[in-house]
């Protein structure tokens, strides 16, 4: 890998990378496991970066789905987050800090209070469906607020893809997130979740992409 192109790979947990490690170890891509949550994330990547300085961030994991439409294990790319439980629910009505007027829409690194990734190119040459995602602190079950973030747009959600897009704008490091789909939102019979083939496609497409964004010049 050419040093200009220095690829850190981020994950919540080690589960969700394991089978890429030995691959990435071999051609020298580090990885940080940030921890599961927002919060530990958002440490745990700015110190990767203080240690790496790398010139692009890729997160991997998996993620639940709002959308029947994609099967369990299909990966896709995130363009654009938000922080879909920052807010209040008032008179059954839900409310963002930016509903609320506590941030604006547009306050750095955000846009009509949306997290999106400026980088077509990287996402391009991931070669795969760009979706919205949402991120949460508590996993979502209730059906009206599953009903709410679908009609906003959102096709997926981690506990963590937001806090990429927001270290990774504010420090302007370029950047990816993919993630494949293990459960349908909603969704409590664990039974029908897909962990198997979930993993195992985002490493194969994890490791692809890495391989070739490394060897391009795209950064």
């Amino acid at each position: 890998m050419q040093d200009k192109n220095r690829i850190l790979i981020v994950a919540a947990t080690k589960m969700e990378i394991a089978p890429s490690l030995p691959v990435l170890k071999k051609k020298g891509i580090p990885v940080a496991i940030t921890g599961i949550g927002a919060a530990p994330s958002v440490y745990n990547m700015l110190k990767a970066i203080v240690q790496y300085q790398p010139s692009m961030l890729i997160q991997a994991g998996i993620a639940g789905c709002f959308d029947r439409k994609y099967p369990l294990g299909e990966v896709l790319v995130v363009k654009e987050e938000r922080f879909a439980d920052l807010g209040v629910e008032e008179h059954k009505q839900w409310k963002s800090v930016f509903d609320m007027g506590f941030i604006a829409p547009g306050q750095k690194p955000f846009t009509n209070g949306s997290l999106r990734n400026p980088h077509k190119k990287i996402q391009g040459i991931a070669g795969m469906e760009a979706v919205v995602g949402v991120t949460v602190n508590e996993v979502t079950t209730n059906k009206n607020r599953i009903r709410l973030l679908k009609s906003q747009g959102a096709v997926v959600e981690s506990m963590e893809g937001a806090a990429l897009h927001y270290v990774a704008l504010m420090e302007k490091v370029p950047f990816l997130q993919i993630r494949s789909i293990s459960n349908y939102v909603g969704e409590r019979d664990k039974g029908k979740w897909n962990f198997k083939d979930a993993i195992g496609n985002l490493n194969k497409e994890l490791v692809r992409i890495a391989e070739q964004i490394g060897s391009s010049s795209l950064l």
